[in-house]
């Protein structure tokens, strides 16, 4: 074997293991930012956004990420008296697990392990196990946002469901 025949071998070698993908190798987490997630609802002609068209604001907004979980909210602005909307989803990756639709209020933050903390005066927590909403930790249970007297109790709906 010469050795010009044996350097091309072994160059063609090293390039098929540099760009074979290996059953080791992971992608790069995909990213869900609220432009995406606008994209996302439209083409799936997603119930959140079912007559938007006629709504004063439509916002997205991103409030963090634990893990390959998102959570983002989506903001609607109706009526002569400009009411307020506010849902919540929750993805893995890119899927969208399912949302809590027309919450009373927006989360303050979301910690690192996916706990999701509400503002000052507004207490969150699942309807029946009492536990903090998780993002990381679907329970598929009602959300309960209590503030002063009043008490809303939220339904989780899966995303499988529409």
């Amino acid at each position: 074997m010469t050795p010009s025949i044996y350097l091309n071998r072994t160059a063609v070698f090293f390039m098929l293991v540099l760009l074979y993908p290996l059953p080791g190798r992971a992608e790069a987490p995909a990213v869900v930012t609220p432009q995406w997630t606008e994209q996302y609802l439209t083409d799936r002609q997603s119930p959140l956004l079912q007559g938007s068209d006629a709504d004063h604001v439509v916002s997205f907004y991103y409030f963090g990420r634990a893990g390959d979980y998102t959570l983002i909210g989506l903001e609607r602005v109706r009526g002569d008296n400009y009411q307020q909307f506010f849902s919540l989803m929750v993805f893995h990756n890119r899927h969208l697990l399912g949302y809590y639709r027309h919450v009373p209020s927006f989360p303050a933050r979301m910690a690192a392990n996916g706990d999701v903390s509400f503002p000052r005066g507004v207490d969150g927590r699942l309807q029946v196990s009492g536990q903090p909403f998780n993002i990381t930790d679907i329970r598929a249970e009602p959300l309960c946002q209590t503030s002063g007297e009043q008490r809303v109790c939220v339904s989780w709906t899966p995303a499988s469901s529409q």
